[in-house]
């Protein structure tokens, strides 16, 4: 009891030291990075596994959850030292206010969306599925999509570069004096009117799981990412464009949540034989485009059984490229030894005809 005391009356010391020579933020009112910051934090759990605590500080005051405080999350939480943290529940009311609705902010919405998706682990009438029971690991979390995303701020005067627009944030200040609520705010918002990951990004987070053979075979899946990195889209985005459509742009219906991804089975999929071609004639990519481009298959494999014409035009051009090159081979070929040999005949010729020549 008395270690605790002592233990509390430092931290409390600390966190007023650190008030007196700036600001203290609120996500570090209880000083927990002054242990969490240290790079080499971490034990090995009951379990065997290892678990590492570090946080690393400047990027949390980046993300978006820089404006809470720990235990907002770590609930269970209670005394310093602490007791292992459960695992975190991201669908518990924040202390946060959201500013439509006048009430505390919650991720349960988002939840309710990805239960009803493809992704989620029961079926449409709340039943555990049967491959969710097998392979729970199949089934991505908030965390396993979500797993530090950082503020991508805007500049919108005079085409600067993507960044912080201080024209912009000097308008916001002048209202917003107080603190650094400008600055928070103007990353919220800026940040979340473009993705918060570039595309080549969000093709790495689908591919975590969308590009792993064993997970492909569970589920009788294609080998997606494989395919569409084959195609101009993939190109583009490996080479680092932001305007071509990556997984969510075609994967989810226009204007609903990037969380609610269905199968191409569900008629009201973005991918649905009837919803192809208006997924593709959205504003930012083919506007204009006729129905046909609907006939575009991104996601093609040569598999013999579920692609066999594909498998056969693969075949037949392989074995013509084949041809043609081992033709030009062999002419280049014959061409050297004529000019390295030039005398040189396979037909020898008769004395009489070389005096009637």
């Amino acid at each position: 009891m008395l270690k605790n005391i002592i233990l509390f009356l430092g931290f409390t010391l600390l966190a007023v030291a650190g008030g007196v020579g700036g600001k203290v933020h609120a996500a570090d009112e209880l000083n927990c990075v002054l242990c969490h910051k240290h790079r080499g934090l971490s034990r090995v759990d009951e379990n065997g596994d290892f678990r590492l605590f570090y946080i690393n500080e400047k990027m949390f005051k980046k993300g978006p959850h820089s404006r809470l405080k720990c235990i907002d999350c770590h609930r269970d939480i209670e005394e310093i030292p602490h007791k292992p943290a459960k695992k975190v529940d991201c669908t518990v009311e924040c202390h946060l206010e959201e500013p439509s609705s006048k009430q505390n902010f919650s991720h349960k919405p988002v939840s309710e969306i990805l239960s009803k998706s493809i992704h989620s682990r029961y079926d449409e009438n709340g039943n555990l599925k049967e491959m969710a029971s097998k392979y729970p690991e199949d089934f991505p979390s908030c965390k396993d999509c979500h797993d530090n995303p950082l503020y991508r701020p805007l500049s919108f005067f005079k085409g600067e570069a993507a960044g912080i627009s201080r024209r912009g944030l000097s308008r916001c200040r002048t209202c917003h004096t107080k603190g650094e609520f400008a600055e928070t705010f103007y990353a919220h918002v800026t940040s979340r009117l473009q993705k918060m990951r570039s595309p080549k990004e969000i093709v790495g987070i689908c591919a975590k799981c969308h590009g792993d053979p064993a997970f492909q075979e569970r589920h009788d899946l294609d080998a997606v990412v494989t395919s569409y990195m084959e195609t101009f889209h993939g190109k583009a985005v490996h080479f680092g464009s932001e305007e071509t459509p990556d997984c969510i742009d075609c994967h989810v219906v226009s204007g609903e949540s990037v969380h609610f991804i269905e199968g191409r089975e569900s008629p009201t999929s973005a991918i649905a034989e009837g919803n192809i071609a208006t997924t593709c004639r959205t504003a930012e990519c083919h506007a204009d485009a006729g129905e046909n481009i609907a006939g575009f298959q991104v996601h093609v494999t040569y598999d013999k059984e579920k692609y066999p014409l594909q498998h056969y035009m693969l075949k037949f051009f392989t074995a013509l490229m084949a041809a043609v090159l081992y033709f030009f081979v062999v002419i280049i070929f014959l061409e050297l030894l004529r000019r390295l040999f030039p005398n040189f005949s396979f037909i020898k010729s008769s004395d009489a005809d070389e005096r009637g020549h």
